[in-house]
């Protein structure tokens, strides 16, 4: 036991060593020798003349480029929630294809991997979860997220897919898509309501005047929820209400004919007609936030508030978005090729390019990833159970977190590391930061240093030397090899190590790996 607090310890000692800043101490030499290129982005899109210009007119230089290894870690877990293999960081950095960036996220973007992973960023915002205070139920819970999956599968477009949510009628066990209206602890109009702006324009209803709140409410007064004998099954329908007129947020009126669905005049207006603007600039700020963990918007859910860098740039990534039919991946492809996400995470004014998107802001892995990214490299799963007691669940062991499809089956893990309950649809509902607890937990908890006991197993490790087992581990956890200093550091401690204890190296290695915030933040 004695043995074991020592090296916790060192490891403690050791993992501060190898932070985002690497094993050297000057920020130059950091730029130079580990996290950026030596040249500046590139400026070839709209968007990037737009960024450029911004960036000019805050006296502020053309950013850092990144470092192949930075990169290809930084497109794996940004679009596919999972960290490179070895051999995809490694072939990734080795090519001298000049596109090889705008080439893989393409690849990525494609993939049923994004679609999977993209998935559960839907379910946040629209809030899929079967308990309080949502209530969809399981069987709901699996159809509605099912549909969320469909719509990235088969590269619906936005608009399309939006547009089904706001007109769907049926049984939310049959019809996947009435689970949209489900899924409130407020099922009045103005609670509906008040999903609908959040979801499509990014719009705090509350914040709106109450004649406006009252405006937009009134085309779904007509929305019933009607229980069957099927267990926890309810039917969702438009009821039949007289002919009115009703004014549109744009101001514009609209005669509802006796008897009709008033939500398809809305969704009308939403994503086929006036409004279609206001949601893919939504949708651009939504996915802005997503991939760099801050929006455009200062207040990622609110668009009527204050924007933190022009709106321009907001406007044109939305005019192409809108071009090419709404289509979601090429928006997401439009966003990580341009000059904002090939920068570096370290630049020379850290501060000021920060907050102009002129370095990419570091962040802590989301919680699903973080555990996923743990269980590829000890091959060791988690195990989930839903609290639900009909039915109680527990989820196949080779199903990934990201995989996760009800917000209510959690863990301590989970829950410590910021996974949204989804009960509101904000996107400020997931937490990113890190922690002293989170840090605390990592450093102490007994069943990840259990869990990196495996990594001493790995087939491909077994007969290499001991300067290939650790270049190994850095490409395992950081995509890149140890630098030179690192080595050094790393080796000096192995031969330390007393002949009995030596098998305990790599989970210590492993450990203090895990613990660092290279490995814990995307950069």
């Amino acid at each position: 036991m004695k043995k074991r607090h020592w090296v916790s310890i060192f490891g403690c000692c050791f993992a501060a060593i190898f932070s985002l800043s690497g094993a050297v101490s000057n920020k130059n030499d950091i730029q130079k020798t580990l996290y950026a290129k030596n040249t500046q982005v590139e400026i070839v899109s709209s968007t990037d003349h737009v960024l450029a210009k911004f960036w000019k007119k805050k006296n502020l230089p053309l950013p850092m480029e990144a470092a192949d290894h930075v990169m290809v870690r930084r497109l794996y877990l940004d679009l596919t929630g999972r960290l490179p293999t070895v051999d995809e960081a490694k072939k990734y950095c080795a090519s001298q294809d000049p596109k090889k960036q705008s080439r893989l996220a393409a690849k990525l973007v494609y993939s049923s991997e994004f679609a999977r992973f993209w998935t559960m960023r839907f379910c946040d915002i629209l809030r899929v979860k079967s308990e309080f205070p949502i209530n969809l139920w399981p069987n709901a819970v699996y159809a509605y997220e099912r549909r969320i999956y469909d719509f990235l599968s088969r590269k619906e477009s936005c608009d399309d897919f939006f547009y089904s949510l706001l007109t769907a009628s049926g049984s939310n066990f049959r019809v996947a898509e009435v689970n949209f209206y489900r899924a409130g602890a407020n099922k009045t109009p103005e609670g509906i309501a008040q999903n609908v702006m959040l979801t499509l324009f990014g719009i705090r209803f509350e914040e709106l005047s109450k004649v406006k709140q009252k405006e937009i409410a009134e085309f779904f007064s007509g929305v019933r929820f009607k229980a069957t004998k099927e267990w926890k099954e309810e039917i969702v329908f438009h009821d039949y209400l007289p002919e009115r007129v009703l004014t549109l947020p744009n101001g514009s009126t609209v005669t509802i004919p006796a008897g009709a669905d008033s939500r398809k005049y809305f969704a009308e207006y939403a994503v086929y007609g006036k409004g279609k603007k206001l949601m893919a600039e939504a949708m651009v700020n939504r996915v802005w936030f997503w991939i760099f963990g801050k929006g455009l918007a200062e207040t990622p859910d609110a668009l009527n508030r204050k924007q933190s860098i022009p709106r321009e740039i907001q406007r044109v990534l939305s005019g192409n978005f809108l071009r090419r039919k709404c289509s979601f991946q090429r928006l997401c492809l439009d966003i990580v090729t341009t000059a904002a996400y090939r920068a570096a995470s370290v630049q020379h004014d850290q501060t000021a390019m920060s907050k102009a998107f002129a370095a990419y802001p570091v962040r802590r892995l989301e919680a699903e990833v973080l555990s996923d990214a743990i269980r590829d490299l000890t091959g060791t799963p988690w195990k989930y159970s839903s609290v639900i007691p009909e039915p109680f669940t527990y989820l196949p062991p080779e199903m990934r977190t990201i995989q996760i499809a009800d917000g209510s089956i959690n863990d301590s893990f989970l829950i410590l590391f910021g996974r949204p309950a989804r009960d509101s649809g904000f996107l400020a509902e997931r937490k990113n930061n890190i922690t002293a607890k989170q840090r605390l937990f990592l450093f102490n908890s007994g069943s990840i240093f259990r869990k990196l006991s495996r990594i001493a197993a790995y087939h491909q490790l077994r007969k290499m030397s001991v300067k290939e087992q650790i270049d190994t581990l850095y490409w395992l956890f950081y995509s890149r090899p140890p630098t030179a200093a690192e080595k050094s550091i790393i080796m000096k401690k192995y031969k330390e190590y007393p002949d009995r204890q030596k098998w305990h190296f790599y989970q210590d290695i492993a450990w203090i790996l895990v613990n660092s915030a290279e490995f814990l933040h995307q950069h």
